[in-house]
């Protein structure tokens, strides 16, 4: 194939990635570049005002451009539209002083270091520089939520309890720091940096314990005790997570729909398994009781994973889709942050880093159900995220390094792996009934948190009596499930009767999903503290099988190997660009 022609966007395209990389180094990491000069990123409101200024450069260079081919038009669509988003989000202060479970400074101070290379002396340094910057990343971050406060922006106790938790775990019995020392210990680099690393470590330790004393002591009594962010905040975030605009009221009646549709079909697998009078909640708790579909200790479950991900590589390359040398490997790792998170890290440029599934098994765990977990090897791994990422990274001679490596809407990326679940029981990977079921209760989980997504965030009426007993959630279940609410202790937090709040978040995915409790918690604090993301991944599902029915209704003889090239081939988008790069109207 001939290499495309850089063009003028291209060269500022890729010129954002570099400064992305110097202003932010977890972007750098991501990258699997070398950090930069600072080792952590600026939390303050002076770093978001040198990110907002960054953005307003980009803006006026890709005003400057001119498109010259379909890729550039692609380009200049996504990067406006992303643009535009990052600079509402800034302006409105929605990044200063963010606390939540999931994707806030906390977890970007600690996270890093899971993927930063080890090799080399040179990584090394690395890593130690980033230890060493812990305390002056945590005074820019404390700074930073003091800041939000005098701007009347405070963050909410169910937040603010989970993250002074999680900062208790990383001074206990699961630091990070300390984890590094003992690597470092096997390697030829000890004697170099092991004194450094020490000390580090130390202080580094004594900043995360000192931080979160000063949140119990002063940003608790602070938090509020409502969850709900607004209409106004939600649209903004659904615009970041989407890339695209939506009706929520119109989206939470389609996923009512959507979740009834599901639970249909859960229950007809369960009267052929069962027999009927088997409620589907009911099918699940013998299913992980049977010994069938377990797999026990960690060594195993990586063992499963690995072979469960190495046999789709192979099945499906060439068949379904073009996948390269590079692209083969896939890497099934645990995660040392415990917290009960399942992801996807995406190759290096160059592919000396594959791509990795990460499974973040919480501390104690040991039986792992696989009736329930292949769906989600296919979502994070081949053909799910490892298929998209990995080719985007791969499409060097036509697409520019912020297509590729940079631009990721969750609707975009998560919509495709929720395609891609779909996908392989379409194609015959989940014929077993009780995997199959696993990947309708994966199906069934992404529409319920559409539901208490917007349900909560937008103050909407909670789930009548018959529209429970439709979805198969009884009185007796609903009741026990809120009456064991890990939030009851904090109350209400709607202060009106029949509008969702946190507790019927929790008993309504209690009772919807098969979830362990510390799973479910996580989980449901996350959709509390991170609106509109958790919408998103089957709003994007919807988008991503829109787009291939018409694709294939307008491309005569395009086969389904075809679309998934081609949408592939595009790298990264939000979501309003996916039909105009597959030209469609």
């Amino acid at each position: 194939m001939t290499a495309r022609t850089t063009t003028e966007l291209d060269t500022v395209a890729d010129r954002y990635v570099d400064d992305l990389a110097e202003f932010s180094p977890s972007f750098a990491i991501d990258l699997g570049r070398p950090l930069p000069s600072r080792a952590i990123e600026d939390f303050s409101a002076e770093g978001q005002a040198q990110w907002l200024d960054l953005i307003e450069r980009v803006q006026r260079e890709v005003d400057a451009t001119t498109p010259v081919d379909h890729i550039d038009e692609v380009t200049t669509e996504a990067l406006i539209q992303s643009l535009n988003i990052e600079q509402a989000l800034l302006e409105a202060g929605e990044y200063l002083g963010e606390l939540n479970n999931i994707a806030s400074p906390v977890q970007s101070i600690r996270d890093g270091f899971t993927m930063m290379p080890q090799e080399t002396a040179a990584q090394w340094d690395d890593i130690v520089r980033r230890v060493e910057a812990v305390a002056s990343a945590y005074d820019e971050y404390r700074s930073a939520l003091i800041d939000a406060s005098e701007r009347g922006r405070f963050p909410t106790r169910v937040q603010v309890q989970a993250v002074i938790h999680d900062l208790g775990q990383q001074v206990s019995n699961n630091n990070p720091f300390e984890r590094m020392i003992d690597d470092l210990e096997q390697t030829e680099h000890a004697p170099e940096f092991l004194d450094r690393l020490r000390s580090a470590t130390h202080q580094a330790t004594g900043a995360t314990r000192k931080f979160q004393a000063w949140l119990a002591e002063t940003i608790a009594p602070q938090a509020i005790n409502e969850d709900a962010v607004g209409r106004e905040r939600y649209l903004l975030h659904s615009a970041q997570f989407l890339g695209t605009r939506i009706d929520p009221d119109d989206t939470y009646a389609w996923a009512e729909e959507e979740l009834a549709r599901i639970h249909t079909e859960q229950q007809t697998i369960v009267n052929d398994l069962y027999g009927e009078g088997t409620s589907v909640h009911e099918a699940l708790k013998r299913l992980n009781d049977d010994p069938t579909y377990q797999v026990h200790g960690i060594a195993a479950l990586k063992k499963w994973m690995q072979e469960t991900s190495d046999r789709a590589v192979e099945d499906l390359a060439g068949e379904h889709f073009t996948v390269t040398d590079d692209m083969r490997a896939l890497e099934c790792m645990i995660s040392p942050a415990g917290d009960g998170g399942i992801f996807y890290t995406a190759p290096s440029d160059d592919f000396s880093r594959p791509g990795r599934m990460w499974w973040a098994v919480p501390p104690g765990q040991e039986i792992f159900h696989t009736w329930q977990e292949k769906t989600t090897v296919y979502h994070e791994g081949m053909p799910g995220h490892h298929m998209q990422l990995s080719r985007a990274v791969a499409q060097k001679d036509t697409l520019n390094s912020w297509r590729r490596n940079a631009c990721w809407f969750s609707g975009h990326g998560e919509g495709w792996a929720l395609y891609a679940e779909d996908l392989m029981d379409h194609l015959g990977y989940l014929s077993d009934p009780a995997e199959r079921l696993g990947m309708l209760d994966a199906q069934r989980l992404r529409a319920a948190r559409i539901l208490v997504d917007i349900g909560v965030h937008l103050a909407k009426e909670r789930p009548s009596r018959t529209y429970l007993d439709r979805i198969g959630v009884s009185e007796e279940a609903y009741s026990t499930a809120l009456s064991n609410s890990p939030y009851a202790d904090l109350g209400a937090s709607s202060a009106k009767e029949g509008i969702w709040d946190r507790n019927d978040v929790w008993a309504f995915m209690a009772t919807n999903v098969a979830m362990l409790p510390a799973f479910l918690q996580f989980e449901t604090t996350r959709y509390l503290g991170w609106p509109a993301q958790a919408s998103s991944y089957k709003v994007g599902q919807r988008e991503w099988e829109r787009a291939r029915d018409d694709y294939l209704a307008t491309n005569s003889g395009a086969t389904l190997r075809d679309f998934h090239d081609e949408a592939l081939g595009h790298g990264g988008l939000p979501l309003s660009a996916l039909r105009t790069a597959l030209r469609l109207s």
